[in-house]
């Protein structure tokens, strides 16, 4: 989309979404709690009255008229470099592919564009992961946009499972595997990241704080190799480091982005660390 292209944005309160939604312009739906948001490129007033009058379990509490760059954190210029990845967001200015770590990702509404610190910091944590480990089975949850996944599975991962609670989340995350010709290595399922969860030799975990102080408490946070953390204030840094698994290590002092920081952990498993030979980080 368009950085001036104008997203409508309604919030209805109540109701558990529908299987299926198909009213003209919507790009997506988005649940919640117990709010389900209705994305369209155009005015739907009257689509929307019309799907409460057949679904009156819902009511209409909010409405938003906004820029999808402002809703969208989307780069200016394009392509851009974060650690060894060059990153697309708008065909018209992706370019020619830039090797294998060209990333061509379409956040449409959720989040993942590239350009959010804790993304950046998790890019940058698997750039430097990668160097010195080749983790083969990756699990990423909270996917968003996919991007994470996709970028595990372009720096030689061969198995990689992409979770999220959001189905919008999941369609999209699904289509940019696709874009990036990585759907065969990449599952992306629906899934709660509170539940049962697959092992694999590195986690990425780019989720809000008071989901990573439950996570982090539970017996399986020891399960994986390796662990890339994000998603909290610099404020909270000792906290985060202070529930991390006993005998777990950073692999590298943590990596700030716009005083967002990103932790590269090492679990019992995880053998040799990114920073056992040469520098702690090359210069990108």
């Amino acid at each position: 989309m368009n950085p001036q292209q104008l997203l409508y944005i309604y919030e209805l309160k109540g109701g558990v979404r529908p299987p299926a939604v198909d009213m003209k312009g919507l790009l997506g739906v988005w649940p919640e709690g117990e709010y389900t948001y209705l994305f369209f490129s155009l005015p739907a007033e009257a689509a929307v009255a019309a799907f409460l009058d057949t679904h009156p379990e819902f009511r209409l509490t909010d409405y938003y008229r906004l820029r999808y760059g402002d809703w969208q954190d989307l780069a200016e210029g394009e392509p851009f470099q974060v650690g060894r990845f060059t990153i697309s967001t708008r065909p018209d200015r992706s370019g020619e592919a830039a090797g294998d770590n060209h990333l061509l990702i379409d956040p449409g509404v959720m989040f993942g564009s590239g350009l959010h610190p804790t993304t950046r910091g998790c890019l940058r944590a698997l750039s430097l992961l990668y160097l010195r480990l080749r983790p083969a089975r990756v699990l990423d949850l909270g996917t968003g946009s996919g991007i994470l996944a996709i970028a595990a599975a372009k720096l030689g991962a061969t198995e990689v499972e992409a979770v999220d609670i959001n189905p919008l989340a999941v369609s999209t995350a699904a289509a940019n595997c696709r874009r990036n010709k990585v759907e065969e290595t990449v599952r992306v399922r629906l899934g709660d990241a509170r539940g049962d969860l697959p092992s694999a030799d590195l986690l990425c975990l780019n989720i809000h704080l008071d989901f990573l102080r439950t996570f982090l408490s539970r017996p399986e946070a020891r399960a994986y190799g390796c662990v890339i953390l994000s998603g909290f204030l610099q404020k909270h840094l000792e906290e985060v480091i202070s529930l991390l698994p006993g005998g777990s290590r950073l692999e590298l002092p943590p990596l700030i982005e716009n005083g967002l920081p990103t932790l590269i952990v090492a679990n019992h498993p995880c053998e040799r660390g990114v920073n056992d030979h040469g520098p702690t980080e090359p210069s990108f």
